[in-house]
């Protein structure tokens, strides 16, 4: 499910109304119409953050740990892990979450340690445990 931006929330009442044109004036679609711009306009123009440009750097360098390793635990990244600045085993599991949502890592129980490895091509999804 996608997330629900303003924008899109905008769209869906100006498509309504576009549906609807007895319940609504022309003025307030003009002035929904100016307000949807608006947010368009600042997510547009809207650039990554420092962190958000390290964390990018930051996946890519997990994924070169994890690379030809049967499965290692967020400590274990983070130990492997050298030369970035404020690395918290938080951030790690955050960057590993997400880099399991993109479909880049597996996560995978082995006894009571969550493992993670890199996804490969055909790995079937469901004889992965989930915890």
């Amino acid at each position: 499910m996608e997330k629900m931006t303003n924008v899109k929330a905008l769209e869906a009442v100006l498509a309504y109304a576009e549906a609807h044109t007895d319940a609504f004036t022309r003025e307030v679609v003009e002035k929904v119409e100016a307000i949807k711009d608006s947010y368009a306009r600042k997510s547009s123009s809207r650039k990554p953050t420092k962190r958000q440009e390290a964390n990018v750097t930051l996946k890519e360098s997990i994924l070169d740990v994890l690379a030809g390793k049967g499965g290692l635990t967020a400590t274990q990244v983070l130990e492997a892990l050298t030369g970035f600045e404020d690395l918290t085993l938080p951030r790690i599991t955050a960057q590993l979450t997400a880099l399991k949502k993109e479909g880049a890592v597996v996560r995978f129980v082995d006894g009571k340690k969550a493992l993670f490895k890199v996804a490969e091509d055909g790995t079937d999804v469901t004889d992965v445990e989930e915890a």
